[in-house]
């Protein structure tokens, strides 16, 4: 396996779970945000995944990308099927490059923190 498949079957998983997420947040009434620790988890697989194929930097880096997927593709999912998200004052869910950006280093961050407990 290489990390280019490492990659693609993350970001597979975190599509189907947005999806499926965002629908059952609709039809059973509960906030959508709740399923980040679903994405908590799918980003330290593929950290350690990555880690294994090739090194500790790649396992980084491959959850901060996989946060870049989730920031623009996750939204998306979860617009178009309509996902239970309250609205926050003074708060915009819409896709941004702060968001993307934050993303990002939410990612690597959660990358960081699980190679070092498990890794």
């Amino acid at each position: 396996m290489n990390i280019i498949l490492v990659l693609l079957t993350g970001f597979l998983v975190v599509a189907i779970f947005d999806a499926i997420g965002a629908i059952l947040s609709r039809l059973l009434n509960f906030n959508y945000a709740i399923l980040t620790i679903g994405s908590i988890i799918i980003y330290g697989l593929v950290a350690i995944y990555s880690a294994k194929v090739s090194n500790t930097i790649t396992g980084i880096m491959s959850c901060g990308i996989l946060g870049v997927f989730d920031a623009i593709f996750g939204s998306l999912i979860s617009k178009k099927l309509k996902a239970k998200i309250p609205k926050i004052e003074g708060v915009d869910f819409e896709i941004s490059h702060k968001l993307i950006i934050s993303m990002f280093f939410f990612g690597c961050l959660i990358g960081l923190i699980t190679l070092n407990i498990f890794g």
